[in-house]
């Protein structure tokens, strides 16, 4: 499991644990996702909301939504219940794969859902994920993913 500081993920190790959200954009390449973190929302200890207008507009003008990523300041980095639903509709929405990214305490976890009820309905774990400086994002999905 990736490990990522707090430092990288803008997350103010002072303040009281909450979940904060951003949108991830950019490109996927074959099994190789370049993105970075946008539209940046902070929630309470157990969820987060984000703007859904604004992420439905950006794929509808610039088509480069590529998912979304977020903390679980006090579990684990896979995806909850609400977090599947929530990225299936999406995936439903745009008719594409979309990633899931979660930070936790525990690590950093990527995860592909493609929308459907099959075998990757829950996500399937990313070989790697990576965050950088400048909420650059970069995923690797597993041989045969």
């Amino acid at each position: 499991m990736a490990r990522a500081s707090p430092r990288t993920l803008n997350l103010d190790p002072n303040r009281r644990a909450i979940e904060q959200s951003w949108t991830l954009v950019g490109a996927r390449r074959g099994r190789i996702w370049y993105a970075r973190r946008v539209y940046h929302h902070r929630g309470s200890v157990t969820s987060v909301r984000f703007d859904g207008l604004a992420v439905l507009r950006r794929e509808e003008v610039r088509g480069d939504v590529l998912g979304f990523f977020h903390t679980h300041p006090d579990g684990p980095p896979r995806p909850s219940a609400r977090d599947v639903r929530t990225m299936r509709a999406w995936c439903s929405s745009f008719g594409k794969p979309l990633l899931c990214v979660i930070a936790s305490p525990e690590g950093l976890a990527g995860f592909r859902f493609d929308g459907g009820e099959g075998k990757s309905s829950g996500g399937l774990p990313l070989a790697t994920i990576e965050v950088f400086p400048r909420g650059v994002v970069i995923g690797v999905e597993a041989d045969g993913g």
